[in-house]
């Protein structure tokens, strides 16, 4: 992942080195505790997009990512290794219903949560994912792609026992998809390289955090590896 960061035009550069210091004397601490153990890879993953909308993956809106179109091309590695071994792939995005947002929640307080009209094309799936028409794209109203929605309901229905996560943001969204995902007994796997965010740090700091918590973070060639290795056979339909 590229460490230069634009904002209103400009760019600038994130020296990673004292983070990455921190975290190699972390992991010591976390190690001889017994934390950032691994969960492994199951039989029966499905993969879940979150938030990965036009209005976080291309350029021009409030909810922008850095370095979306990188986190794109990494993700449509993950994403056509599974649609090659018919393996699930559910889509996301945040939006909200008519003028007056009946559904809007206390959140837009803090951020602009309003701009994500549900009918503006902002909220499609971003083309560089080169979505499918089967794929599912559900609409949730809140952080976690499980909150208030039948995700969970379905991934149990098809047998699926592992959980992919890729999407926006690290430190909101995905993180808190991950830590539901991981509640509802799912292995949970985040591929490096495929979540985005705004600000410099906060995407290193919250893959450290969830590999030593809540999932395995991967390198990006050993899901893929994985995933072109599934049998679709392995799922209930």
């Amino acid at each position: 992942m590229s460490n230069n960061f634009k904002d209103n035009g400009g760019e600038y550069q994130f020296d990673t080195e004292l983070l990455e210091k921190a975290f190699e004397e972390a992991r010591k601490i976390y190690k001889s505790r017994g934390f950032q153990t691994r969960m492994g890879y199951g039989k029966a993953p499905a993969i879940t997009t979150v938030d990965m909308a036009k209005a976080w993956m291309s350029d021009g809106h409030p909810f922008t990512c850095n370095n979306n179109e990188e986190v794109c091309a990494n993700a449509l590695k993950v994403l056509e290794a599974a649609r090659k071994s018919g393996v699930p792939i559910f889509h996301t995005t945040t939006g909200y219903v008519g003028k007056e947002q009946w559904d809007l929640p206390r959140w837009d307080e803090k951020i602009p949560m309003h701009t994500l009209e549900i009918d503006s094309e902002w909220m499609e799936i971003d083309p560089k994912l080169k979505p499918r028409p089967e794929e599912p794209v559900i609409h949730k109203k809140y952080a976690s792609n499980f909150f208030g929605t039948h995700l969970a309901h379905i991934l149990t229905k098809l047998g699926v026992d592992t959980v992919i996560v890729m999407g926006a943001t690290s430190c909101a969204c995905v993180r808190h998809t991950v830590m539901d995902s991981t509640g509802y007994g799912f292995k949970t796997i985040v591929p490096e390289g495929t979540v985005g965010d705004r600000v410099p740090g906060v995407i290193a700091w919250n893959l450290f955090d969830m590999d030593a918590k809540f999932a395995d973070v991967e390198p990006l060639e050993n899901v893929v590896k994985y995933l072109e290795g599934i049998d679709s056979s392995v799922y209930n339909k």
